[in-house]
């Protein structure tokens, strides 16, 4: 079989993998299209077209590009909860063409190979195929702006930079935390455009458009500063108020209840109709916690920092058995995220893109840590590790063929 015909079949099978594992926790109810509220405030574009989770109340606590993705695929394909995994599968699909896209323009032909292999069949790249979180979307996100931004610098023109402006936008607008971090992207590629202005200046300007729509819609609505959701104080106070190993558990409650401001701050709003006072409020709390407590503060943003790499999740309540995924993240996991860190590091000079590969995951890492790490929140950083461990691999491939040669 040539390898056209062989990256076709891989293609295929990872396609009917994803829409396989999405019909079984769909149908089967492990799956409820509701989660987080994505699709409710879809449901309030749709049929009124209004950004609400609660009706007629409009809300910032959610991103607006996920959102405003899961409405389009209503639009187009009706109200059907299953439409959007159809539509998650396609994004993974993609997102593995533009993982194995870069890696090749980086490494090399076998490289892009091995990264569309390793991606196609990453165990969390399917799970999240099957649950309305975001992470599938930001992946498709990350991976074509990572793809858009090697291609702008390599070869600058308007077209090139109004396509990367408007991946790193999206970014932006899908998660809070990437906001820092698009600015990081934002530099790297302001530094290597910095003889290609026109360029330069193209990209700047669709990077901030739909960040600044965002932004804007929300000082009309609420007046009020809020740059991406108001559920970001909440994570940061429950952070630190909440130790790692109760998170996600009974005694979170707990916790929470024997707070003395917890209680008070919570009865200001539900968190979904919060109009920015009760993020201001845990905000407030929270920087009074650690003006108290600094030493307490540095071991938490150490320990998120850790937790954020853990190579598999903490023991929980989970839609699947717990021991199946902890052995599946040990033989993924485990060993792609010290692969893909040594990879980066010793692959560090070979192009000025190892910067861009380099800088995404230390920089989203230091935002996590700062404030709260979500262990799925690793699963777009994951991106760069797989590139930079198919140029190891692949390194090793060309080697042994040398030998045998």
């Amino acid at each position: 079989m040539s390898r056209g015909r062989l990256l076709l079949a891989l293609g295929a099978l990872g396609l009917m993998l994803r829409v396989g594992y999405a019909s079984h926790v769909y149908f089967s109810g492990v799956s409820h299209p509701a989660m987080d509220e994505y699709e409710t405030i879809a449901r309030q574009l749709v049929a009124h077209g209004r950004y609400d989770c609660e009706p007629g109340v409009p809300t910032a606590a959610r991103e607006p590009a996920y959102p405003f993705f899961i409405a389009l695929v209503y639009v187009v394909a009706g109200l059907n909860p299953y439409a959007i995994f159809l539509a998650h599968a396609l994004l993974g699909l993609l997102t593995c063409v533009f993982i194995r896209l870069t890696a090749r323009r980086v490494f090399g032909e076998t490289a892009g190979d091995v990264a569309f292999a390793i991606s196609l069949f990453y165990p969390y790249f399917i799970f999240y195929t099957g649950y309305t979180y975001r992470e599938t979307f930001l992946c498709f996100a990350v991976s074509a702006a990572l793809f858009l931004l090697g291609r702008l610098v390599e070869s600058p023109g308007l077209g090139r930079a109004a396509l990367a402006g408007g991946a790193v936008g999206l970014c932006s607008v899908t998660l809070s935390t990437w906001v820092p971090v698009c600015a990081v992207m934002g530099a790297w590629t302001a530094w290597n455009l910095r003889n290609a202005r026109r360029a330069l200046m193209a990209f700047l300007l669709i990077a901030a458009l739909l960040p600044s729509a965002w932004l804007l819609r929300n000082i009309v609505t609420f007046r009020r500063f809020i740059p991406g959701s108001t559920l970001g104080g909440f994570n940061l106070y429950t952070a630190l108020i909440v130790p790692e190993d109760f998170r996600g558990t009974e005694r979170e409650h707990e916790f929470e209840a024997s707070d003395p401001h917890w209680s008070r701050i919570l009865a200001m709003s539900t968190l979904y109709a919060d109009d920015g006072h009760q993020q201001e409020a845990f905000v407030a709390a929270a920087g009074a916690r650690i003006r108290e407590r600094p030493g307490e503060y540095l071991a938490h943003v150490r320990r998120q920092a850790v937790k954020l790499w853990r190579p598999y999740p903490y023991p929980r309540q989970y839609q699947h058995s717990y021991v199946w995924i902890k052995l599946l993240s040990l033989i993924s996991d485990g060993w792609l995220i010290p692969l893909g860190f040594w990879g980066l590091w010793i692959q560090r000079k070979k192009s000025p893109e190892l910067a861009l590969l380099i800088a995404v995951p230390l920089s989203a890492t230091a935002v996590c840590a700062l404030i709260s790490a979500i262990l799925r929140y690793r699963l777009p950083l994951m991106i760069p590790l797989i590139i930079a461990s198919s140029a190891v691999i692949g390194s090793f491939l060309a080697r042994r063929s040398a030998v045998k040669s």
